[in-house]
């Protein structure tokens, strides 16, 4: 049985010999003397392209045949942009200037050939949904000393939250760590490895990989992780006994609110904004309850803001409440909940309406 030229005989085509068209026909009997456009990027029907993807393919001269480059034009989704591209006897190349838009897009390319001949390919690819998958920073402590045996060497990445973080640990280009990344708060991730006598590193190379819904993105520290040589004794730190008791120690992590006390009046009835801190990064849990008497006799309440709001890099947070009713007298019970590490820590204050 006779073997279909463009089937499983010959694959050597299939980089991107699609239908070339002589003056709107598909020329099947001239293939043997078209060009070939080779290695389209994006690719035929590929998925799930990036927004920001460059559009590219490159010129394979047959049988003698060449593309003439002066003669190509390059159409985006029925727009000419050829003027755009970069075009040589070798390839062409179109980067957009904004991000393509999710869904399908098609590229016709049209061209003479070396005798004058004009022919055509077109090809499509559909782009994917954007995803914000990104690494904002990476540190560590090992940069500007040494760690000695028995210290921990603490990585710290901040991306995109919700995402697999993975760290990789180059040792002087002959070994190879591989850390996985805990999520602590939000868009935090942290590796932290016991250092051993073992690990003598003079220069390593930190790597994070972070990977959302199928997008990847690396980041490199900027400074090498030194370990055991040349390293001093761990500084400790002197400890003293504090005159509060635990029951009353505050600690970082309690809300703290900075800018009203506990039965502070509001004057006016447009609102206020309360501002605090707590530990760096941590989420806040705000519930505000507004308690009214009615003759002295019936006592009403409802709950007018119940959110989850974050702290930002310092500890910092705030969050204003308008109520559509202000009423004097009314009683605002605030109660904020602090998490972070699997810890929490709540405060609450009350504030009364003026006149």
């Amino acid at each position: 049985m006779a073997r279909n030229p463009l089937g499983q005989g010959n694959r050597w085509w299939a980089p991107l010999l699609v239908g070339v068209i002589c003056s709107g026909v598909i020329s099947t009997p001239r293939l043997a003397q078209a060009q070939q456009i080779i290695n389209p990027s994006p690719a035929l029907s590929a998925t799930d392209v990036d927004p920001g993807s460059p559009i590219s393919a490159s010129f394979q001269a047959l049988n003698g045949m060449t593309v003439r480059p002066e003669t190509v034009k390059v159409i985006v989704d029925g727009r000419d942009v050829t003027d755009q591209s970069v075009i040589t006897s070798d390839f062409f190349s179109y980067r957009p200037n904004r991000p393509l838009s999710p869904g399908e897009h098609t590229v016709l390319l049209e061209f003479n050939n070396s005798q004058n001949q004009p022919k055509r390919v077109t090809w499509s690819f559909t782009v994917s949904t954007p995803v914000s998958a990104e690494i904002e920073s990476m540190a560590h402590n090992a940069a500007n000393d040494p760690l000695a045996a028995g210290q921990t060497l603490l990585i710290t990445v901040k991306g995109t939250p919700d995402s697999q973080v993975t760290v990789f640990l180059i040792q002087d280009g002959q070994r190879v760590q591989n850390l996985q990344a805990q999520e602590i708060t939000s868009g935090t991730y942290i590796v932290n490895v016991l250092v051993e006598a073992k690990d003598t590193t003079r220069e390593g190379i930190v790597v994070a990989r972070l990977e959302k819904s199928d997008q990847v993105r690396f980041a490199t520290a900027d400074q090498p992780v030194r370990l055991i040589e040349g390293a001093t004794t761990a500084q400790t730190l002197t400890t003293v006994e504090l005159d509060e008791s635990p029951d009353t120690e505050i600690d970082s992590l309690t809300p703290q609110v900075t800018n009203y006390d506990d039965g502070d009046v509001i004057q006016g009835s447009s609102g206020f904004t309360l501002r605090g801190t707590t530990a760096p990064n941590a989420s806040v849990q705000v519930v505000v309850t507004a308690n009214n008497s009615i003759g002295g006799l019936v006592r009403t309440e409802r709950t007018l803001f119940n959110r989850a709001i974050s702290a930002n890099s310092q500890g910092a947070f705030e969050f204003s409440l308008n109520p559509s009713l202000a009423v004097a007298n009314t009683t605002y019970s605030i109660e904020l909940t602090a998490t972070a590490n699997g810890e929490t820590r709540s405060t609450q204050i009350e504030l009364i309406q003026g006149q």
